[in-house]
């Protein structure tokens, strides 16, 4: 069982250190486009591995700049031969299913409603409501007659929400 183990811990830090290679290499190319690049996953065997690309702008990605991003990225992969030829890349919206994490989530939403878990005074509260700022320190939900200015370090889990009209 050890010799696996350390096999899989070399894995593993091979794949981690690719991904952050990867993730390096296209943030440079993506942000100068300003869309930000969201995530990246390396899925697959390692002989025919696909990179799963996150990408996001403010009102959402489209589909033809996904599918320009992804042309892109692949050029480059080949130029500096990074994967060999067996490999795929698939970019894509990180989808309504991704928890909002930081203000560039928040800030690249604004306007979409969301509902947060948080944690006020000891308590587990949750707030449905519409992101109205996004500012370094807080966001600010308006629900119901009200807004309410919530630090990020209270924010345990937020969502997108779909309104119904």
């Amino acid at each position: 069982m050890g010799p696996k183990a350390h096999f899989f811990i070399a894995q593993k830090g091979k794949i981690s250190s690719l991904k952050e290679k990867i993730f390096d290499l296209f943030d440079r190319i993506i942000s100068n486009k300003n869309i930000d690049l969201i995530d990246i996953e390396i899925k697959g065997s390692t002989k025919n591995p696909v990179i799963c690309v996150y990408v996001d702008e403010p009102g959402g990605i489209t589909i033809n700049k996904c599918t320009s991003i992804s042309r892109e990225l692949q050029q480059l992969l080949d130029e500096k031969d990074i994967l060999g030829s067996g490999y795929r890349i698939d970019v894509s919206s990180p989808g309504l299913d991704r928890p909002l994490k930081n203000q560039k989530d928040f800030a690249r939403n604004l306007g979409r409603f969301v509902k947060i878990l948080l944690t006020q005074d000891g308590k587990e509260l949750e707030l449905t409501g519409e992101i109205k700022k996004a500012e370094s320190a807080f966001v600010e939900i308006k629900h119901k007659n009200t807004s309410s200015q919530i630090e990020y370090d209270a924010v345990k889990k937020a969502l997108i929400q779909i309104k119904w009209k």
